[in-house]
Protein backbone atom coordinates (compact mmCIF):
# COMPACT_ATOMS: atom_id res chain seq x y z
CA UNK A 1 0.00 0.00 0.00
CA UNK A 2 2.81 2.37 0.84
CA UNK A 3 4.40 1.71 -2.56
CA UNK A 4 1.10 2.35 -4.31
CA UNK A 5 0.69 5.60 -2.35
CA UNK A 6 4.18 6.73 -3.29
CA UNK A 7 3.52 5.95 -6.96
CA UNK A 8 0.26 7.91 -6.74
CA UNK A 9 1.98 10.91 -5.14
CA UNK A 10 4.81 10.77 -7.71
CA UNK A 11 2.30 10.69 -10.57
CA UNK A 12 0.38 13.59 -9.06
CA UNK A 13 3.64 15.53 -8.72
CA UNK A 14 4.43 14.89 -12.37
CA UNK A 15 0.99 16.20 -13.35
CA UNK A 16 1.54 19.39 -11.34
CA UNK A 17 5.01 19.89 -12.85
CA UNK A 18 3.62 19.30 -16.34
CA UNK A 19 0.87 21.82 -15.71
CA UNK A 20 3.40 24.41 -14.47
CA UNK A 21 5.61 23.86 -17.51
CA UNK A 22 2.59 24.20 -19.80
CA UNK A 23 1.57 27.43 -18.06
CA UNK A 24 5.13 28.78 -18.39
CA UNK A 25 5.23 27.89 -22.06
CA UNK A 26 1.85 29.53 -22.56
CA UNK A 27 3.03 32.70 -20.84
CA UNK A 28 6.21 32.81 -22.90
CA UNK A 29 4.20 32.28 -26.08
CA UNK A 30 1.66 34.89 -25.08
CA UNK A 31 4.38 37.46 -24.37
CA UNK A 32 5.92 36.79 -27.78
CA UNK A 33 2.72 36.97 -29.81
CA UNK A 34 3.13 39.22 -32.82
CA UNK A 35 1.35 42.56 -32.72
CA UNK A 36 -1.40 43.06 -35.26
CA UNK A 37 -0.74 46.76 -35.91
CA UNK A 38 2.02 48.87 -37.43
CA UNK A 39 2.35 47.23 -40.83
CA UNK A 40 2.79 50.70 -42.35
CA UNK A 41 5.44 51.66 -39.75
CA UNK A 42 9.16 51.73 -40.59
CA UNK A 43 12.39 53.39 -39.48
CA UNK A 44 15.17 54.79 -41.69
CA UNK A 45 18.39 56.66 -41.07
CA UNK A 46 17.93 60.27 -42.20
CA UNK A 47 20.70 62.23 -43.94
CA UNK A 48 22.60 64.81 -41.87
CA UNK A 49 24.11 68.17 -42.80
CA UNK A 50 27.33 68.29 -40.73
CA UNK A 51 27.53 72.10 -40.71
CA UNK A 52 24.22 72.62 -38.90
CA UNK A 53 24.07 72.40 -35.12
CA UNK A 54 27.49 70.84 -34.63
CA UNK A 55 30.63 72.41 -33.12
CA UNK A 56 33.97 71.28 -31.66
CA UNK A 57 32.22 69.95 -28.55
CA UNK A 58 29.37 68.26 -30.40
CA UNK A 59 30.91 66.85 -33.54
CA UNK A 60 28.90 65.32 -36.35
CA UNK A 61 28.99 61.51 -36.45
CA UNK A 62 30.71 59.71 -39.30
CA UNK A 63 28.98 57.64 -41.96
CA UNK A 64 27.52 57.66 -45.46
CA UNK A 65 24.48 59.50 -44.07
CA UNK A 66 26.58 62.57 -43.15
CA UNK A 67 27.06 65.23 -45.84
CA UNK A 68 29.05 68.46 -45.86
CA UNK A 69 27.25 71.79 -46.11
CA UNK A 70 28.12 72.19 -49.79
CA UNK A 71 26.97 68.65 -50.58
CA UNK A 72 23.71 69.21 -48.69
CA UNK A 73 23.03 72.44 -50.60
CA UNK A 74 23.74 70.80 -53.95
CA UNK A 75 21.45 67.86 -53.14
CA UNK A 76 18.62 70.13 -51.97
CA UNK A 77 18.92 72.47 -54.98
CA UNK A 78 19.21 69.74 -57.61
CA UNK A 79 16.63 67.46 -56.05
CA UNK A 80 18.76 64.47 -57.07
CA UNK A 81 19.05 61.95 -54.23
CA UNK A 82 22.53 60.38 -53.85
CA UNK A 83 22.92 56.64 -54.41
CA UNK A 84 21.41 54.71 -51.52
CA UNK A 85 19.06 57.55 -50.53
CA UNK A 86 15.57 58.68 -51.47
CA UNK A 87 13.18 61.57 -50.83
CA UNK A 88 10.13 60.85 -48.67
CA UNK A 89 7.31 63.33 -48.06
CA UNK A 90 6.98 64.95 -44.65
CA UNK A 91 3.55 64.39 -43.11
CA UNK A 92 1.13 67.08 -42.03
CA UNK A 93 1.33 65.57 -38.54
CA UNK A 94 5.06 66.41 -38.40
CA UNK A 95 4.56 69.95 -39.68
CA UNK A 96 1.54 70.58 -37.46
CA UNK A 97 3.24 69.39 -34.25
CA UNK A 98 6.40 71.45 -34.89
CA UNK A 99 4.73 74.55 -36.24
CA UNK A 100 6.17 73.88 -39.69
CA UNK A 101 9.74 73.18 -38.61
CA UNK A 102 11.84 70.12 -39.43
CA UNK A 103 14.97 68.79 -37.70
CA UNK A 104 17.47 71.46 -38.86
CA UNK A 105 20.26 68.94 -39.45
CA UNK A 106 18.13 67.10 -42.00
CA UNK A 107 18.41 67.66 -45.75
CA UNK A 108 15.10 68.78 -47.23
CA UNK A 109 13.57 70.11 -50.41
CA UNK A 110 10.17 71.47 -51.40
CA UNK A 111 8.38 70.36 -54.57
CA UNK A 112 4.92 71.62 -55.53
CA UNK A 113 4.41 72.86 -51.98
CA UNK A 114 5.26 69.48 -50.43
CA UNK A 115 8.23 69.16 -48.07
CA UNK A 116 10.52 66.14 -48.54
CA UNK A 117 13.25 64.68 -46.32
CA UNK A 118 16.30 62.77 -47.58
CA UNK A 119 16.43 59.31 -45.99
CA UNK A 120 18.38 56.10 -46.50
CA UNK A 121 17.24 53.53 -49.03
CA UNK A 122 19.80 50.86 -48.10
CA UNK A 123 18.61 47.66 -46.35
CA UNK A 124 21.22 47.95 -43.58
CA UNK A 125 20.02 51.49 -42.75
CA UNK A 126 16.33 50.65 -42.58
CA UNK A 127 13.98 48.70 -40.33
CA UNK A 128 11.04 47.72 -42.50
CA UNK A 129 8.71 44.76 -43.01
CA UNK A 130 10.83 43.26 -45.77
CA UNK A 131 10.97 39.61 -46.74
CA UNK A 132 14.38 39.12 -45.09
CA UNK A 133 13.31 40.65 -41.76
CA UNK A 134 11.59 38.67 -38.96
CA UNK A 135 7.91 39.56 -38.65
CA UNK A 136 7.30 42.41 -36.20
CA UNK A 137 4.58 44.91 -35.39
CA UNK A 138 2.83 46.88 -32.66
CA UNK A 139 0.71 45.40 -29.87
CA UNK A 140 -1.26 48.56 -29.29
CA UNK A 141 -1.81 52.09 -30.57
CA UNK A 142 -3.49 54.46 -28.12
CA UNK A 143 -4.28 58.12 -27.61
CA UNK A 144 -2.88 59.18 -24.22
CA UNK A 145 -2.85 62.29 -22.04
CA UNK A 146 -0.78 63.11 -18.98
CA UNK A 147 -0.77 65.96 -16.48
CA UNK A 148 2.48 64.86 -14.79
CA UNK A 149 4.44 67.98 -15.74
CA UNK A 150 1.69 70.58 -15.47
CA UNK A 151 -0.10 71.33 -18.74
CA UNK A 152 -1.71 68.33 -20.36
CA UNK A 153 0.45 66.51 -22.91
CA UNK A 154 -1.44 64.45 -25.47
CA UNK A 155 0.26 61.78 -27.57
CA UNK A 156 -0.23 58.91 -29.97
CA UNK A 157 1.46 56.04 -28.14
CA UNK A 158 2.71 52.81 -29.73
CA UNK A 159 3.72 49.67 -27.88
CA UNK A 160 5.90 47.40 -29.99
CA UNK A 161 5.62 43.63 -29.84
CA UNK A 162 8.55 41.54 -28.57
CA UNK A 163 10.30 41.08 -31.95
CA UNK A 164 9.72 44.75 -32.79
CA UNK A 165 11.22 45.89 -29.50
CA UNK A 166 14.33 43.76 -30.04
CA UNK A 167 14.78 44.79 -33.67
CA UNK A 168 14.32 48.49 -32.85
CA UNK A 169 16.85 48.28 -30.01
CA UNK A 170 19.42 46.55 -32.23
CA UNK A 171 18.81 48.98 -35.08
CA UNK A 172 19.08 52.15 -32.98
CA UNK A 173 22.17 50.91 -31.12
CA UNK A 174 24.04 51.24 -34.40
CA UNK A 175 22.95 54.82 -35.02
CA UNK A 176 23.33 56.74 -31.75
CA UNK A 177 24.09 60.43 -32.58
CA UNK A 178 22.60 59.99 -36.03
CA UNK A 179 19.02 60.85 -37.07
CA UNK A 180 16.23 58.30 -37.43
CA UNK A 181 13.13 59.08 -39.45
CA UNK A 182 9.93 57.40 -38.25
CA UNK A 183 7.72 56.70 -41.26
CA UNK A 184 4.04 55.77 -41.45
CA UNK A 185 2.30 55.07 -44.76
CA UNK A 186 5.35 56.32 -46.65
CA UNK A 187 5.43 59.71 -44.89
CA UNK A 188 7.87 61.00 -42.27
CA UNK A 189 6.05 61.71 -39.00
CA UNK A 190 9.16 62.64 -36.99
CA UNK A 191 12.93 62.89 -37.47
CA UNK A 192 14.67 61.93 -34.22
CA UNK A 193 18.16 63.04 -33.24
CA UNK A 194 19.09 59.79 -31.50
CA UNK A 195 20.91 60.25 -28.16
CA UNK A 196 20.45 56.70 -26.85
CA UNK A 197 19.12 53.42 -28.25
CA UNK A 198 15.35 52.93 -28.12
CA UNK A 199 15.14 50.04 -25.65
CA UNK A 200 11.64 49.98 -24.18
CA UNK A 201 9.62 49.49 -27.34
CA UNK A 202 7.30 52.35 -26.37
CA UNK A 203 7.04 55.30 -28.73
CA UNK A 204 5.03 58.44 -28.02
CA UNK A 205 4.36 61.19 -30.54
CA UNK A 206 3.00 64.25 -28.74
CA UNK A 207 0.80 66.82 -30.40
CA UNK A 208 -0.56 70.25 -29.39
CA UNK A 209 -4.11 71.52 -29.06
CA UNK A 210 -5.67 71.87 -32.48
CA UNK A 211 -3.82 68.89 -33.97
CA UNK A 212 -6.38 66.27 -32.93
CA UNK A 213 -7.48 65.57 -36.50
CA UNK A 214 -3.91 64.87 -37.63
CA UNK A 215 -3.34 62.69 -34.54
CA UNK A 216 -6.48 60.69 -35.34
CA UNK A 217 -5.26 60.16 -38.88
CA UNK A 218 -1.88 58.99 -37.62
CA UNK A 219 -3.52 56.56 -35.17
CA UNK A 220 -5.73 55.15 -37.93
CA UNK A 221 -2.72 54.70 -40.22
CA UNK A 222 -0.77 52.92 -37.48
CA UNK A 223 -3.65 50.53 -36.79
CA UNK A 224 -3.40 48.99 -40.26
Amino acid sequence: MKTASKIGLFAAGLCVMTAVVCIDLYLVHRNHVLGKYGRSLEFRVAALNDTVGFDQFNRAPEGVDVFSGSQAREIAESGVAPAGFTWLPVSRFYLTTTGGGIEPRGITRVRNGQEFLLVADRPEMMLTHGANVPAWGAKSVEMTATYMYGPVVKAVQIEMDHPGRNLLRQFTQKYVRHSIAVIVDGQVIVDLGLLTPLRRGMLGFSYPEGAEAEADRLRDALMK
